[in-house]
């Protein structure tokens, strides 16, 4: 427990550092930019009204980028993972073998397991099956459906797989615990999807100001 304190604490501490060089860069690029504009280098100038303009426009690309499509299912996978312990099962597992579980606990692996392999199942059937309406137009795997939404997919598949062994484990109790492993992703590793969404917009603003539009 101590041990694993001292990681979450060196972690914390890592994220602060990592967000307060975010918002510095942030803050320094604009006057930077200009700077560099003005003394004739062909960088954009974010204080221009075309800058301004482009800012603006481009505010909610943080949110749209492919980056943050990939951020957010692994921050929910790992949140729902943890809150319904199967973090300390699979921890177990890597370091001691066979890790020792409780009845309960066994059949809740056996029954979360089984809805699993149903889930990727259910996948491929539609993938694979007579129609493979996951498939393109053209019946070509890239690019389609499947491709495009595997990973938000796959992701939903752990996290109902997480809640389903909370429940049927009792290790989370009431409706509220176990609806908190839908969400515990991003509670827990709120500052890093801060960071995620900082570095999103400062790579843009990079961009603009680096091809000087």
């Amino acid at each position: 427990m101590r041990n694993r304190f001292m990681i979450h604490r060196k972690g914390h501490s890592v994220a602060s550092a990592l967000l307060f060089i975010l918002l510095i860069a942030h803050l320094l690029l604009p006057p930077l930019a200009w700077l560099g504009s003005a003394a004739g280098f062909p960088l954009g100038n974010l204080f221009s009204s075309e800058g301004v303009r482009w800012y603006y426009l481009h505010i909610q690309d943080c949110y749209r980028s492919p980056f943050m499509a990939v951020v957010f299912p692994v921050v929910l996978v790992l949140g729902a993972i943890e809150r319904s312990g199967l973090f300390g099962i699979i921890k177990d597992s890597i370091s001691k073998g066979v890790p020792f579980l409780t009845y309960r606990q066994r059949k809740a692996c056996l029954m979360a397991g089984t809805f699993l392999l149903l889930y990727l199942a259910g996948m491929l059937l539609l993938l694979l099956g007579p129609h493979a309406i996951l498939l393109s137009v053209t019946g070509h795997l890239y690019p389609s459906p499947f491709v495009s939404g595997i990973l938000q997919t796959m992701s939903l598949g752990f996290v109902l797989t997480s809640l389903l062994y909370a429940v049927l484990s009792f290790h989370l109790r009431g409706w509220e615990e176990c609806l908190s492993v839908l969400y515990w992703g991003i509670q827990r590793y709120d500052v890093w999807i801060l960071i995620s969404m900082l570095a999103v917009q400062l790579y843009n603003a990079l961009c603009y100001v680096w091809n000087g539009a």
